[in-house]
């Protein structure tokens, strides 16, 4: 056999050989016609909107502060009596106007350590009176006696947190901003001594 022949039986071969091959493989290659291939999908993305995940969350705590309005506080009442102080007047007066179109119960809070529980229900019965009084005939079954949903701050952590507050705005004592010590947090100000320049702050 001439070397033209073997080399034609080679072609053949190998053709035979690779036809065979892509025969047994499964195709993997998805041909898409030239005027589809930039076609925009309309497909839904499997991903959810931006911020619909924490939208719960923040719904919740929005409905926790609004039923945390509708609690009167034995600081709204006169001592160790039943009467409102005024702030607690015109509290009662707020959840009044809300209650028809809010679902929260009103809360009354109880005396410390259930103490005094005549003048909590005392209170009690002067609230739903009042409420009912002003348009809210469903007062008397949601008003009730009970503690806060959350722990009121103490003296000291409530002045804490006031100067707090305030001295992230720029005026507080001793903080960044104008406040005692000086200009921007203390140094610059009438001082006592030898060439001292800050040493006693206004």
């Amino acid at each position: 056999m001439n070397r033209p022949n073997r080399v034609w039986i080679g072609l053949l071969l190998s053709g035979a050989v690779a036809v065979t091959l892509v025969g047994c493989l499964k195709p993997t290659i998805t041909f898409v016609p030239t005027s589809f291939a930039c076609r925009r999908s309309y497909a839904i993305p499997d991903t959810y909107p931006l911020g619909s995940i924490v939208r719960a969350h923040y719904e919740a705590m929005e409905t926790n502060g609004e039923a945390s309005d509708f609690i009167i506080y034995r600081r709204e009442f006169v001592d160790n009596t039943a009467e409102l102080t005024p702030d607690g007047k015109d509290h009662i007066l707020e959840i009044a106007a809300r209650m028809r179109s809010a679902p929260f119960p009103v809360i009354v809070e109880r005396s410390e350590n259930n103490s005094d529980p005549e003048l909590d229900q005392l209170r009690r019965n002067l609230i739903a009176q009042i409420l009912s009084d002003l348009g809210n005939p469903d007062a008397a079954q949601r008003t009730l006696v009970g503690t806060p949903y959350g722990r009121g701050l103490v003296s000291r952590e409530a002045e804490a947190d006031y100067y707090r507050f305030i001295g992230s705005r720029g005026f507080g004592l001793g903080n960044q901003g104008f406040g005692y010590g000086g200009f921007g947090g203390g140094g610059f100000g009438f001082g006592f001594g030898a060439g001292s320049v800050g040493g006693f702050g206004f």
